[in-house]
């Protein structure tokens, strides 16, 4: 994985938070960190946003494997 030098925005990544889950999401300059995708769609304020003083690493994730329709910010 990647060391905390920024990802590139609107990227799709698999990042690792503090507490040593590997999450999936898409770094978004706008929030100022990782955006997890879920699985659900949720209220605005309970989407699940890690800076990146709260993710230990990231990597790239290949984009055809991921399903854009779940990704909501």
């Amino acid at each position: 994985m990647e060391n905390l030098k920024q990802p590139k925005p609107d990227k799709f990544v698999i990042f690792t938070d503090v507490h040593g889950v590997e999450r999936k999401g898409m770094y978004k300059t706008d929030a100022s960190g990782f955006v997890e995708i879920s699985e659900v769609e949720m209220p605005v304020e309970t989407k699940l946003i890690y800076k990146m003083s709260e993710v230990n690493q990231w990597k790239y994730e290949q984009e055809e494997d991921t399903d854009l329709t779940r990704f909501v910010l």
